[in-house]
């Protein structure tokens, strides 16, 4: 099968100069140029122009020479006398006309008025929601245009959406003054051999089919007296957020022997074979994290990130970013409660994620873990 190559300028040339000189047929151009006689009579009939209107009075204003090939013209010893309307093909405008139908149509937006209002209204809707350019197409059956497309047209000011209305499109400014590093007092005495972050990864490598958990705080203002816990699990992207009062090591614990008696020990050890986090005070309890209380019994194991290190965490830190659409900074989050945790929780586990082949994370968590794990954790309730 031949592919299919649009004429250029040389090309068009040859045809304006073959058709005006010699008036050859449209065979005999076809084999100078290299491609089928059609070709040549559309390229003419398509850009040639009227050079001259016919006069007025004439009974039969279209001559029958332009009704076949070569359709123009060019060549005709009787152009000068001939009171008939007339036409010519030019190389120049030729292509000139090729280039505006090859480009500017392709610059405007193939939708219909009707479709590109509904398209219009659904980013904005799906946007004011906090939803994910990415969400909004792949959950809207009625949305025939890519995700790519879509940014687009925000890019390009065409959508009433804007790029300042993204959440993460927009520039951040520079930071006056660079972050403190700093290291909690209560740490100093910890003895975290076999938890660092080298061990961390000796663990991932021997365990390649491990769901490793990331677990953090999303930062509250200083005079909050609650604080929200972050559980991330990357590989799904699913996320489990816990709201405690007055945060210390004890009550950290005390969460996951709630998570383990809403699901049992057997998959407890299933959602939780590994969690990595950072050197905050209250995730101190290592034995408490790690043991299971009744039977002290391992459930779990427990790594920390080096110093200064956030990165080593990133999904969660990406997470709790996200968080911020939900839970703004210098906002007090002392009169949310564990079922305000649950909507936002519901909320974001049904976006539709593209590194999960448009499903979401709660579609990839029952593919995981089963539905019945799902309700344990739905059913969740921790009050401290």
């Amino acid at each position: 099968m031949k592919h299919f190559e649009h004429l250029n300028f040389e090309q068009r040339k040859i045809i304006n100069n073959r058709i005006t000189s010699f008036g050859d047929t449209a065979s005999k151009i076809a084999q100078l140029i290299g491609c089928d006689p059609t070709t040549i009579s559309k390229e003419i009939k398509r850009n040639r122009f009227v050079s001259k209107e016919a006069s007025c009075g004439i009974k039969e204003p279209i001559c029958p020479k332009t009704l076949r090939f070569p359709y123009v013209c060019n060549k005709c010893r009787e152009k000068n006398n001939c009171r008939k309307k007339q036409y010519r093909y030019e190389a120049t405008k030729a292509q000139q006309s090729a280039d505006f139908k090859l480009v500017v149509p392709r610059r405007g937006i193939n939708l219909t008025e009707e479709e590109f209002n509904k398209l219009d209204r659904i980013i904005k809707d799906g946007v004011l929601n906090k939803e994910s350019i990415y969400h909004i197409v792949k959950s809207n059956d009625t949305v025939n245009v890519s995700v790519p497309t879509v940014y687009r047209y925000i890019n390009s000011k065409i959508l009433t959406t804007t790029k300042e209305d993204l959440p993460y499109a927009t520039t951040y400014k520079k930071r006056k003054k660079e972050n403190k590093k700093y290291e909690y007092h209560e740490n100093k005495n910890i003895d975290r051999s076999n938890r660092t972050y080298l061990d961390y990864l000796a663990f991932a490598q021997a365990h390649p089919n491990a769901f490793i958990v990331q677990m953090d705080f999303l930062g509250s203002i200083k005079t909050d007296s609650k604080c929200i816990l972050t559980l991330l699990i990357p590989d799904l992207h699913y996320v489990f957020l816990v709201i405690i009062e007055k945060p210390d090591s004890q009550k950290v614990v005390e969460v996951f022997n709630s998570i383990q008696e809403a699901v049992g020990l057997d998959k407890f050890k299933l959602l939780f074979p590994a969690i990595l986090t950072d050197r905050d005070p209250c995730f101190s309890d290592i034995d408490g994290i790690e043991t299971d209380q009744c039977y002290a019994e391992p459930r779990t194991r427990l790594f920390f990130c080096d110093a200064y290190k956030s990165n080593q965490k990133a999904s969660v830190e990406n997470m709790n970013r996200q968080l911020r659409k939900y839970f703004p900074k210098k906002t007090s989050v002392d009169k949310c409660t564990q079922e305000d945790m649950k909507n936002v929780m519901n909320y974001i586990n049904n976006l539709r994620v593209p590194s999960l082949s448009g499903f979401t994370p709660t579609e990839a968590f029952i593919r995981v873990y089963g539905e019945e794990v799902l309700n344990c954790l739905q059913n969740f309730s921790f009050n401290l």
